[in-house]
């Protein structure tokens, strides 16, 4: 079992992505910007360390290339974009690694912010519709670009809601299967284990 359970988070990871990767243009209407990604990246570097990172980047990949195929769309240079933002999500959750509960869901919006932050000044960057002044840049974090599309304050709402719920629900998962919190870093049985017979 100890062995199976990075495969079965792996697996349930790939699922929740691809659901919310085919419901993301319904999502993203009613209300965009709602997304478990930055909150996964977040929560595996507080709660599991660097060692588990391959986690979330094999899942988004994986539900990347699943959603492509079947929604017709190819990878595309852009997504440095969005990986900058994962970054920026796990930095904040190693800075507060062994950290309480409340300061968790704290950091999940701040991480959520960030990545918000950080994906809309790559658009504002890489956008020619983006004037390339301080005015451009205060128009790709609050308005966005004119057209069909929610405001982009609306997606700043949408990931902060996403970040509170899924670091929430994670912090959850943990106390009801593995009867203990995240802080101090012990999350996984094989961490554990390999502890443990250290000080033997």
């Amino acid at each position: 079992m100890k062995r199976t359970l990075p495969l079965l988070l792996l697996l349930g990871l790939i699922l929740i992505l691809v659901g919310f990767s085919l419901a993301a243009a319904q999502l993203q209407q009613s209300f965009p910007g709602f997304n478990p990604l930055p909150a996964v990246f977040f929560c595996v570097a507080a709660c599991m360390g660097h060692r588990w990172l391959w986690l979330p980047v094999v899942a988004w990949l994986a539900s990347y290339w699943l959603t492509g195929l079947m929604n017709g769309h190819g990878w595309s240079w852009e997504m440095i974009i969005v990986v900058a933002g994962f970054g920026a999500a796990t930095g904040v959750g190693f800075l507060l690694r062994g950290r309480g509960g409340m300061a968790l869901l704290g950091g999940s919006v701040g991480a959520a912010v960030l990545f918000y932050v950080v994906t809309n000044s790559g658009s504002w960057l890489l956008s020619a519709q983006y004037s390339k002044t301080w005015l451009g840049f205060l128009q790709a974090q609050t308005v966005g670009l004119p057209g069909p599309f929610p405001p982009a304050w609306a997606f700043l709402r949408g990931s902060v809601a996403a970040g509170a719920l899924f670091t929430a629900l994670f912090l959850l998962g943990q106390r009801q299967w593995l009867g203990h919190a995240c802080p101090g870093g012990r999350l996984t049985p094989l961490r554990v284990r390999r502890q443990d017979q250290g000080t033997r």
